[in-house]
């Protein structure tokens, strides 16, 4: 949770900028408006950061259904759709078919892979996918189901909308403080267009490296750490050789 408001922090903003002209726009009366220019500014910088860095985003779950007629993923709410609307990234083998009892994570694989297991198992559909991949906005799964099957997308989504007393969830708050501020500095032509947009690229690598940033998603095992997770616990990767005579 976050320190400031979202009203709270576009006010720090406005009083680092001292534009007068700005102020009677966006904060009649000491109140930011509903129109302000700054509220646009402060969520398209969150909406950047999301889009740049979608494993720092909040994770969300989705009722899916694996289709019987169609390799796509359809959402259950709304068999019409394929993606939800606040989609950035599905979390790596994040979708989970259900199937009874048994929930099978599915492995993500790219388009050239399921297209071969997709040719190879067209006239034999299973019980349950095996792999799936990501392609224009849709979800296409291999093998095919023999009947339609829900299942679980988990994935990163957009930001919401912040609220005036929304609290802003962001690893430094005071990096979107300087953001709107430079944008203020842009309003009044102080300074050049696209200063906000380098600064904020730049503020989220120093981020990234100062690990405030969660990190993304491997495919390997780290090469870097002797010790490797086996069922849950650590264990010695020489064990396996037993005992060594030195």
């Amino acid at each position: 949770m976050g320190r400031y408001t979202r009203d709270e922090l576009l006010s720090h903003s406005l009083d680092l900028a001292q534009s007068p002209p700005l102020d009677r726009h966006d904060r009649p009366g000491d109140v930011i408006d509903q129109n302000a220019y700054c509220i646009s500014w402060l969520q398209s910088a969150l909406d950047r950061c999301h889009v740049k860095f979608p494993f720092s985003a909040d994770v969300q779950d989705v009722d899916i259904t694996f289709s019987s007629t169609s390799s796509d993923v359809i959402l259950t709410s709304d068999n019409t759709k394929y993606l939800p609307l606040d989609f950035i990234l599905d979390v790596k083998d994040g979708l989970v078919c259900i199937n009874n009892t048994q929930r099978t994570r599915l492995k993500r694989k790219s388009f050239q892979y399921w297209l071969s297991v997709y040719n190879s198992t067209l006239n034999n559909k299973s019980l349950t996918p095996s792999i799936y991949t990501i392609i224009q906005k849709r979800i296409k799964v291999a093998p095919s189901v023999q009947v339609n099957t829900p299942g679980t997308l988990w994935y990163y989504k957009m930001p919401t909308f912040v609220s005036s007393n929304t609290y802003i969830d962001f690893p430094d708050e005071w990096t979107l403080i300087e953001y709107v501020h430079i944008k203020c500095m842009e309003w009044n032509r102080s300074i050049d267009l696209g200063t906000a947009q380098t600064f904020l690229e730049k503020e989220l690598a120093r981020l990234k490296a100062a690990g405030l940033l969660n990190e993304t998603e491997y495919d390997v095992v780290p090469i870097e750490n002797n010790q490797v997770f086996v069922d849950n616990s650590l264990r010695d990767r020489n064990s396996w050789m037993g005992d060594i005579v030195r």
